[in-house]
């Protein structure tokens, strides 16, 4: 109860200090301290040694500030210049440097794959670029199958995938994926006629200013460099060896700092202009910006080009978390305030999703949600058809829906009683989402969807 009382005074600390100054770029002095115990009080509950913050409002830099230390062994300060790796953050970079190649006339992101990357699988060979940067290219998840440090591991892996790497129809279903993200870096590759990384390095962080940025650790080493940390029980401990796989760059292997990715913000949020250098196309950015297609069970969020929107306090967001073994890390835009949060540490899974939650609310002076009405009419036996049954992804989740009686049941490894709260959604007992997915004029859901992973019907 003491941390939940400390955690609300300095919300409220935060929320008086930016209120009075809710109309200029600068924070004031007050709302900066708050704004650093906030995230203080997080690192400590969370254990995380180091991380570092950026907040960018109406298109300018206003906060800026480092945390703890790079290692839990030598000590060494963190910095605004530090580099963490970004996991699943990656996934707008590589979204991003293929709009830039569209808007230049290399990619057509409706054009098949085939057009680009030969020697696929026929399956998947007519897949969109389109359809992999937003999810919707039926790809299964699954682990890398080839792990390599070498350059050409990225193709060998993706051109020895089979058919049934596709667990639905293209464009059919939302579901997210790292091997569609994998696919669409080998684009990037055949496009430039380059390896990944350095298409990166010269397509994207050379043009935004980002000189340290990163794919490879050997690089990353040389500059200011946090190392990633886990639990060991109660006590952290550094991980070691570093995972390094060049197959999954495109999906999740960036490093960056919280100072070249408050620029890299800055730059989009200023419309693609580096002052009154044009770095993007104005398509570009207003693309980047555009949710692309619904996720399942909700008519807010949507799926774009390596972002989710939704909406905060009437505003919308676009935003991205990721996390790879030994960091965290997430980015949030606010475009309609020019203003962006960014987060970055160096313990496994902590992202700060709590400051970065009230540091949007106060910064720019967003309300409190209001409640959501959740009563939905009760299930009988006959509209419970309309679920029930066997829902696969690959060969990675099996989901059964069965009818007890009284309610809907989801069982995978163990049983869990299903509320109803919409239409097509429901909620387990420990508040997990899911929602069915019913195509216009069948009588049954097609596909299950929890936790941004889609399972189609399997059987009848």
């Amino acid at each position: 109860m003491k941390i939940i009382a400390r955690w609300s005074v300095l919300v409220l600390l935060l929320m008086a200090a930016t209120r009075a100054d809710a109309a200029d770029t600068a924070l004031s002095q007050e709302a900066e301290a708050n704004i650093t115990r906030l995230v203080e009080e997080e690192l400590r509950e969370t254990r995380a040694p180091g991380a570092a913050v950026a907040i960018v409002r109406d298109g300018e830099l206003v906060y800026l500030r480092a945390f703890g230390v790079r290692g839990i062994e030598e000590r060494t300060p963190v910095t605004p210049d530090t580099l963490f790796r970004l996991g699943s953050t990656t996934k707008m970079m590589t979204a991003l440097t293929l709009l830039d190649a569209a808007a230049k006339g290399r990619v057509n992101l409706d054009a098949p794959v085939r057009t680009y990357v030969k020697n696929l699988h026929p399956a998947l060979g007519g897949v969109t670029p389109r359809q992999l940067l937003t999810h919707t290219a039926g790809l299964r998840e699954a682990s890398p199958s080839v792990q390599s440090k070498d350059d050409t591991a990225l193709g060998e892996m993706v051109r020895g995938w089979k058919g049934d790497y596709l667990f639905a129809p293209p464009g059919d279903v939302f579901s997210y994926t790292g091997p569609g993200y994998w696919l669409a870096g080998l684009v990037l590759e055949r496009v430039y006629g380059k390896p990944y990384a350095e298409v990166m390095r010269e397509q994207f962080f050379q043009p935004l200013g980002m000189e340290r940025g990163t794919f490879r650790p050997t690089e990353a080493l040389t500059y200011d460099f946090s190392q990633g940390h886990e639990a060991a029980g109660d006590a952290l401990k550094i991980v070691r060896p570093m995972a390094e796989n060049t197959a999954m760059y495109p999906a999740g292997s960036a490093f960056s700092s919280a100072r070249e990715l408050a620029r890299f913000a800055t730059l989009l949020l200023n419309g693609g202009l580096d002052g009154e250098r044009r770095v993007l196309a104005e398509k570009t950015v207003r693309d980047f910006f555009t949710g692309q297609v619904p996720l399942p069970g909700t008519d807010v969020a949507r799926y774009g080009f390596g972002l989710v929107t939704m909406r905060m306090g009437g505003t919308v967001l676009f935003e991205h978390g990721g996390v790879r073994r030994g960091y965290g890390s997430h980015i949030r835009f606010l475009p309609e305030r020019r203003g962006a949060v960014i987060t970055l540490t160096n313990a496994n899974g902590v992202t700060l999703r709590r400051s970065l939650d009230r540091i949007t609310q106060t910064v720019f002076g967003l309300p409190d949600e209001p409640p959501r009405n959740e009563q939905a009419e009760p299930l009988t036996a006959a509209g419970a058809e309309r679920y029930t049954g066997t829902y696969v992804h690959a060969d990675l989740a099996k989901f059964t829906v069965t009818w007890d009686g009284k309610r809907l049941v989801l069982k995978t490894d163990k049983e869990y009683p299903l509320e109803r709260t919409g239409p097509d959604t429901f909620r387990t007992e420990d508040q997990q989402e899911l929602a069915f997915v019913v195509k216009p004029g069948q009588p049954r859901a097609k596909y299950l969807h929890m936790d941004l992973l889609s399972a189609i019907r399997s059987g009848r």
